[in-house]
């Protein structure tokens, strides 16, 4: 069963949800609360799969909510302006209800919610399975070679590690963005992808960053350009080591 929350400072409105997760069948409600703050500290006491969670809430709005988590669930937010969508899906929302909205709508998204959550179990299901044999291209848990194999929804796409340019995190999944072709979405953490990836091509630079150093163009006042139109960030806990690994490098001194 998929564990979930529904948040909305309506009663009416949460009363609505509340009813129709309670009659989905793949789905168990473990609270109806009325605030992202009183839904805080059910999440601090019971884990949660997904959330369906009002946007336009006071004090804490349901987009900062999901924004100041960690390891964000499953998330569905509801709303009566249609000009959140975007904001939604920038936070890696699997779906949008505009209110009022009926079983119809809420069983769409619940089937999303499905499809992603029963992806997730998938995959540490194979990480598990995969865990203790060593791969042929892979020594001391870190790739030789230039191939890396990468599950992209049900699709297993083969990439040349050299033409990954950075990698971004987003929640529990990794957006690698490419030097030619489309960005790809990886589910998996970014410190496992650190630890397999070179150490003498890849560094981490911050919490949600990982740079290929070879496409590096420049680095100016702990920012690094990726290119015209991309400048990242260097985490304070990340400085030492991307600055000893630039100063190792470093000529003209």
């Amino acid at each position: 069963m998929i564990k979930v929350i529904a948040i909305d400072d309506e009663p009416l409105a949460l009363m609505q949800l509340q009813k129709m997760i309670e009659v989905t069948p793949y789905f168990t409600l473990v609270a109806a609360c009325s605030s992202a703050f009183e839904a805080m500290q059910v999440m601090e006491e019971t884990e949660v799969d997904a959330l369906f969670v009002d946007i336009n809430m006071p004090d804490l709005s349901g987009l900062d909510f999901v924004r100041s988590m960690t390891n964000q669930p499953i998330v569905v937010f509801t709303t009566a302006y249609s000009q959140y969508a975007i904001d939604g899906y920038k936070v890696n929302a699997v779906d949008y209800l505009l209110k009022p909205f009926g079983q119809p709508e809420f069983q769409g998204a619940a089937a999303k919610v499905k499809a992603r959550y029963e992806l997730i179990q998938s995959s540490k299901g194979e990480q598990a399975k995969s865990a203790d044999p060593t791969p042929t291209d892979m020594i001391d848990g870190r790739i030789e070679g230039d191939i890396l194999f990468v599950k992209v929804d049900y699709r297993i796409v083969r990439i040349s590690i050299s033409r990954i340019k950075y990698i971004e995190s987003q929640s529990e999944y990794l957006k690698l963005y490419m030097t030619d072709g489309p960005s790809l979405m990886v589910l998996m953490s970014i410190k496992r992808m650190a630890e397999i990836l070179p150490s003498n091509l890849f560094v981490r630079i911050h919490r949600s960053y990982i740079v290929n150093m070879s496409h590096v163009v420049e680095i100016a006042r702990l920012r690094v350009r990726m290119d015209a139109n991309t400048i990242l960030p260097v985490g304070d806990s990340y400085k030492e080591e991307f600055l000893e690994f630039v100063n190792n490098r470093l000529i003209g001194k």
